[in-house]
């Protein structure tokens, strides 16, 4: 029997009120919105003493029975002359709620303990407050300490590279989640007379908030010890080092000029057709690569399991609806039923697995593919991997073609949806050349994978996203095989 889930009222019932976000919630992404409420709110604005050039919204999360926000302000003075950007961090005064009675403070705009009340999207906002929680980037973005700590560090850490010498490095901060993570690449010079081929041409630092750098230090080091590491499809950085003080984890580069995600997001622009044609062989060697490393017995990390993941989902649903309280109990039918099948449905044994498999996190060189950040790196089902990466491959295809950012009709986005269905069937051709899957059980993985994406657009505030990914999931369990 097939689409049996999608037939059960009370399910229909649930994805049919996930698809109706309220006004005061999705107004919170509304660019327009959000511009004219910090015009309006703000003296400095509204008397034109100052200019708000752009504003962006960063990202959103459920908080202490609300939401709180963050947004990046690029401030302009009254002549254009200069700029600079001001994170503020909003936090969502729910509807029923008694608002603040004044809607800014005595201070200046962006001074300290400014904070002011939007209105209209009834959104308290303060400045982010200054991040403190990476100790180690002082000395990770200067030249001249980097290189002292990274020389020393890989010369503890690694034997055989206990004589590297580096003349001068040149740090890049490439990603920086504010007080959470950031990724910074290092250009290396080395003394000419003493190069070492064995010397890493260039190396990245990866800064952590708490402890996670040693468990990834740790995955990287047994996949390097794996078979992975000869592997002839896909290539993984050197593990250098781990810097227990400071929560900092060194690993070699890999080559790569764009990610998979960047090149969907440009394939598609000569046709569809010519996307899907230029997406085969990454995407098929992406495949045949996940299955070196499922295959590679590197099991390392914390086991995860099917019933773990689906205690997740049903917290996340939880966790909304104590906010969105009509959302109470929508997704539990579409989570139990789920959940049930997976109980029937044998599970597969566990792999060593990546865990946020996703287009970003390969790089492309030419024809080559590389595999990068292990910071999730567990033990779990090939369905956690499998299915992440083939609903991603579908979301981010789906999105690069639409035109202005508006979804595509039914029907259009359907016929696409076939096509794309036919580029997951040769990810997984190629994961078959070397590892073995159950298809059964893959299906619930997407399922259940496609039903944390419609909860993670309501809990990150994300609803651009949503009819798309509603239709994504009705496919999904409109294909899913029923005991």
């Amino acid at each position: 029997m097939t689409g049996a889930v999608i037939e059960d009222a009370s399910i229909e019932a649930g994805l049919d009120l996930l698809s109706r976000p309220p006004d005061w919630l999705s107004s919170i992404e509304d660019l327009t919105r959000l511009r004219a409420d910090l015009e309006r709110t703000i003296p400095e604005l509204a008397s034109g003493e100052l200019h708000l050039a752009k504003c962006k919204f960063k990202r959103a999360h459920i908080v202490d029975g609300t939401y709180a926000s963050l947004c990046r302000l690029t401030i302009e003075d009254r002549d254009g002359g200069s700029s600079h950007d001001v994170d503020v961090h909003g936090v969502l005064v729910l509807p029923g709620m008694e608002a603040p009675t004044a809607s800014t403070t005595r201070n200046g705009f962006a001074e300290l303990n400014w904070h002011c009340f939007l209105p209209d999207l009834r959104w308290e906002v303060s400045l982010e407050p200054t991040d403190t929680a990476l100790p180690a980037m002082p000395s990770l973005t200067d030249p001249g300490l980097s290189r002292a700590l990274l020389q020393a560090a890989v010369r503890a850490t690694r034997g055989d590279l206990a004589d590297i010498e580096i003349a001068s490095c040149t740090p890049t901060v490439m990603r920086y989640r504010e007080g959470r993570r950031c990724t910074i690449r290092y250009e290396l010079e080395y003394a000419t007379d003493g190069r070492q081929d064995r010397w890493p041409d260039g190396m990245i630092a990866k800064v952590y908030e708490g402890d996670e750098g040693r468990g990834t230090f740790e995955a990287m080091t047994a996949l390097w010890s794996s078979p992975l590491r000869e592997s002839s499809t896909v290539r993984i950085a050197e593990p250098l080092a781990f810097i227990p003080e400071q929560s900092v984890m060194v690993q070699g580069l890999v080559p790569g000029d764009r990610s998979l995600k960047e090149h969907i997001k440009t394939v598609f622009k000569d046709g569809f057709e010519a996307g899907l044609e230029a997406l085969a062989s990454p995407v098929r060697k992406a495949g045949r690569g996940l299955g070196e490393l499922h295959t590679s017995g590197a099991l390392i990390g914390p086991v995860v399991t099917w019933e773990e993941q689906v205690a997740a989902v049903r917290h996340a649903s939880d966790q909304l609806s104590s906010v969105v309280l009509t959302l109470a109990d929508a997704m539990e039918p579409l989570v139990a039923t789920l959940e049930a099948l997976g109980d029937a449905e044998p599970a597969g044994p566990m792999v060593p697995t990546h865990r946020s498999f996703r287009p970003a996190q390969i790089l492309l060189d030419g024809d080559d593919i590389a595999f990068i950040d292990f910071d999730g790196f567990v033990q779990a089902e090939a369905g956690l991997d499998l299915a992440l990466f083939r609903t991603t491959l579908c979301d981010l295809s789906l999105r690069a073609i639409e035109v202005d950012d508006q979804p595509m009709s039914v029907e259009d986005q359907a016929a696409r949806q076939a096509e794309l269905d036919e580029l997951c069937g040769i990810f997984l051709a190629g994961y078959a050349e070397v590892a073995e899957y159950s298809p059964a059980r893959l299906a619930l993985w997407d399922a259940l994978t496609s039903t944390k994406d419609i909860l993670d657009c309501w809990r990150k505030i994300k609803f651009e996203h949503l009819e798309r990914r509603m239709r994504f999931l009705q496919h999904k369990l409109g294909a899913m095989p029923v005991r």
